[in-house]
Order: structure tokens, then C-alpha cells, then sequence
């Protein structure tokens, strides 16, 4: 992902905001790369670019070499669909599907049958430990089982971007370092990178880069620390 020169603006006149003011960002194949810095600074609008929900006003945007500013919408929410994968806050599950149906759900939405969408699915489930609980309903599963549902859906389809919106806020210190080692793995795939949005500190030494935030701007990207962290 290459980003250079994005800016975005919200509202005009007395009333206009500069989300972004400039920003220039490369994320690699490979890495894990933690996007930091207080609320208000323009992460969630850079993400939101960089994932083809918004517009930039001006700049260039790349994902897996392609010039995501230059999608038609069509095309834009078949990239996103193809390409992304997406880890929330808020874990967004069906409560009246099992874990298994929760992950296999982009699969079949993209038409696939749902004996192989099952059957990937639990695949799935089995790399981030949670294979024994494949069957259960969301209210049966603890808040760190759910997030692993949660994480497993968003690999489903083997996307090469994975973005991660403060992925451990709800959980507790050991839970969040459990989930950290998991999307750790996922970044080490091959050809796929991971982006990490978080205020959670505890986290920060799982970052191979960090690129912290300010007014808009990217004001400074730095090394992770990636060093062994304990829960």
C-alpha cells in the first residue's frame, strides 16, 4: 500500500475540517504496521481511504498496485470485498449463526456453495484456535472467542490487506495478547500485510513499524519494538 499526498477535507467555509493534510504512508508485504496518535488526528479518515469506503480530495491511494482513487464504485466494493479483510471494535457477529456460519458468510455472499464455504471456513477457525467452538452461537463464547470469529471472518476469502480497528480495546490484557500473537501470524502470510488502529500501549511492541499521527498528518514512522510481549 503507497499512499502520497492525501488530503481530505469535511464541510466548507467557517465550518470546513482538514482531516488530512498531506499524508504519505507505505505499509509492506509482510509487516504489521500500527497507525497511532490521539482521536481526531485523521486515522479513521485514512483508513477509510486506504479500504475505498471514502474519497480523497487529492493525492494518490495504491492497494496491491492499484489506484484506488480511479475505481468506479462497482469496482471499488468488489476490490474491497476481494482484497480486504476487516477486524472492528465491535466484533459484529449474527447471533443466530454459529461461529462456523459467522465466518463462512463472505464466502457465500460471493456465491460460493456452502459445503466448500463451510468447509474453508472451519479451516479458518482451526488457525486461530478456535476449532472446538466452530458450532457454538456467539452468546456461548467468551469476548476473546468471539474477536477470533471476528478475525476469522476477515480472513475467510485470504485477503493481502487486513485492517484492524482496534482490535483489543474490549478485551482484557491476557485476551489482547492472545489475539495480537494470532494477527501477528496473519501478517506473516504470504504477500499480505495487516494495519493495526489502536490506543492500546500494551500492544505497541508487536508493531514491526508504527506511523503515529498528528493534525492530519503522518509526523513520523518509526520501527516497532518487536520485542516477546507479556501478557
Amino acid at each position: 500500500m503507497r499512499c502520497r499526498g492525501l488530503t481530505k477535507r469535511y464541510g466548507s467555509g467557517d465550518e470546513r475540517v482538514d482531516a488530512l493534510r498531506g499524508v504519505d504512508l507505505d505499509v509492506r508485504s509482510g509487516e504489521l504496521l500500527m497507525l497511532v496518535g490521539p482521536s481526531g488526528c485523521g486515522k479513521t479518515t485514512l483508513i477509510s481511504i486506504i479500504t475505498t469506503i471514502l474519497d480523497q480530495d487529492d493525492g494518490t491511494c495504491e492497494v496491491l498496485g492499484r489506484d484506488v482513487g480511479c475505481m468506479p464504485e462497482s469496482e471499488r466494493t468488489r476490490f474491497r470485498g476481494e482484497a480486504i479483510g476487516f477486524v472492528f471494535q465491535a466484533f459484529n457477529l449474527l447471533p443466530a449463526l454459529t461461529a462456523v456460519e459467522n465466518v463462512s458468510v463472505p464466502l457465500l455472499l460471493s456465491g460460493m456453495a456452502r459445503e466448500a464455504a463451510e468447509k474453508r471456513a472451519r479451516s479458518v477457525l482451526e488457525e486461530v484456535g478456535l476449532a472446538a467452538r466452530a458450532d457454538a452461537l456467539p452468546r456461548k463464547l467468551s469476548g476473546g472467542q468471539q474477536q477470533r470469529v471476528a478475525i476469522g471472518r476477515a480472513l475467510v476469502h485470504d485477503p493481502k490487506l487486513v485492517v484492524c480497528d482496534e482490535p483489543t480495546s474490549n478485551l482484557d490484557a491476557k485476551t489482547g495478547h492472545e489475539m495480537m500473537d494470532i494477527l501477528r501470524g496473519v501478517a506473516r502470510a504470504p504477500g499480505r500485510a495487516l494495519i493495526v488502529v489502536t490506543h492500546d500501549n500494551r500492544t505497541f511492541g508487536y508493531a514491526d513499524r508504527m506511523a503515529r499521527m498528528e493534525d492530519g498528518r503522518v509526523v513520523e514512522v518509526s520501527d516497532g519494538e518487536r520485542q516477546e510481549v507479556q501478557p
